[in-house]
């Protein structure tokens, strides 16, 4: 495996232009860009004409074992929904298709060392003071009285719950939160493949308080999940100074945040500890949308019939899920990745399983597991956030394996 080189902090090749592109339309979601059901139009033209950046410039790595396995995911989706399916809804197919393919270009330009790890810190970096510059635009907005900058997905009646970058506030939370456990862990790994580079302090307290920023006045109760967790990869290997750190600055961030929001986080868990969706829909209705489908179809799923291998087929589980959940439309699905079981059949499911585990390396990292959980495990196959995960851990992985080599 070719190593990354490291260039000047602010010196960037017209190499690294398209893996840049793939990372800042997968990090955010401009309310200009936004289609209908917040799809994000950007990213949908960027995933069609990826395939022509293979052309543009020549690749030469050879195909990674994480893009086979995404390959034998597509590859069985497609052929079991043709086989044993009747209504196949392509749209819903297609749109995996077009996430599978920048995954597999964007593999093919990092592994060929077109994208540098000081580029990508600094990307990171500047993403995160993007997401809280916007975020202090639209409470400036809010103060004054102005027509809110960037608005999405807003309710008069919180006017404190506001969208930054993304869609809406929950969805920041977690993409920040993202942001700053892979910014943490490559600050780590800069300076372990070229101790020649060193992060700036001035640039450090920047973006820690950036970070906590937007946690704190973001009103969002999942930002007290990714408090946790960057606190987490902040404490992970490091020196024992280090630890007594991180637990002042998540002892300091909890005392800050809205003593509700503490209250739904905690209320959210203990209700998951008892497995049974209806306690998790009263602990929490907002949040019990997104975790009481994975419980509900936990009792459906199944490995030893011919549905369980192969699937009920795409939009099954949205025929009886509003059922179960109130207060949601008609149409409305969920479950996580026990919905692709359930539609795509286990076998599908243990493939795509396969490929995020090994390309997130969530098997050997707590923090990425836990990661790995909250942001893929938990999410929709055709969600953005789900494929950022995959795509930042894995630029981790492959810059930790590089550096392995070259120390």
């Amino acid at each position: 495996m070719k190593q990354p080189y490291l260039s000047q902090p602010w010196q960037l090749s017209w190499r690294e232009f398209y893996p840049l592109l793939c990372l800042i339309f997968l990090s955010t979601a401009p309310a200009i860009l936004l289609g209908e059901g917040d799809r994000n139009l950007g990213l949908i033209v960027l995933m069609l004409i990826s395939p022509l950046f293979m052309f543009i410039y020549f690749v030469r790595s050879n195909v990674s074992f994480e893009s086979l396995l995404l390959m034998g995911f597509v590859f069985s989706i497609i052929f079991f929904q043709l086989q044993f399916n009747i209504n196949i809804r392509w749209s819903t197919i297609f749109y995996t298709l077009m996430f599978s393919m920048l995954f597999i270009c964007y593999d093919r330009w990092l592994s060929s060392g077109y994208l540098s790890i000081i580029t990508f810190s600094n990307l990171i970096y500047f993403l995160i003071i993007a997401y809280t510059a916007v975020l202090l635009i639209q409470q400036f907005c809010v103060i004054f009285g102005f027509p809110i900058f960037n608005l999405s997905n807003y309710d008069p009646n919180t006017p404190w719950k506001l969208n930054a970058l993304s869609p809406e506030p929950s969805h920041s939370a977690r993409i920040v939160g993202l942001l700053m456990v892979t910014y943490v862990i490559v600050t780590r790994l800069v300076i372990k493949i070229g101790k020649e580079v060193r992060i700036s302090h001035h640039k450090l307290a920047l973006v820690w308080c950036s970070f906590f920023w937007t946690m704190i006045t973001m009103v969002s109760a999942t930002s007290v999940i990714m408090i946790v967790l960057v606190v987490l990869a902040y404490a992970v290997k490091v020196q024992f100074r280090n630890y007594l750190i991180a637990i002042v600055m998540l002892c300091i961030s909890l005392f800050l945040m809205p003593e509700i929001l503490i209250e739904r986080s905690f209320g959210i868990l203990s209700a998951i500890s008892s497995l049974d969706y209806e306690t998790v829909l009263n602990s929490d209705h907002s949040a019990g949308v997104r975790l009481a489908p994975i419980l509900i179809l936990l009792d459906k799923v199944e490995i030893f019939s011919f549905k369980g291998l192969f699937g009920h087929g795409i939009d099954s589980v949205s025929f009886f899920m509003s059922k179960y959940i109130w207060g949601v439309p008609k149409d409305f699905s969920g479950g996580g990745m026990f919905s692709v079981w359930y539609e795509y059949g286990f076998i599908s499911f243990i493939l795509f399983i396969l490929f995020t585990l090994k390309a997130t390396d969530a098997i050997t990292s707590l923090v990425n597991f836990l990661v790995w959980v909250i942001m893929i495990f938990i999410g929709g196959i055709n969600t953005q956030m789900l494929w950022l995960t995959v795509f930042l851990l894995y630029t981790l992985k492959f810059y930790s394996n590089s550096s392995r080599f070259s120390i």
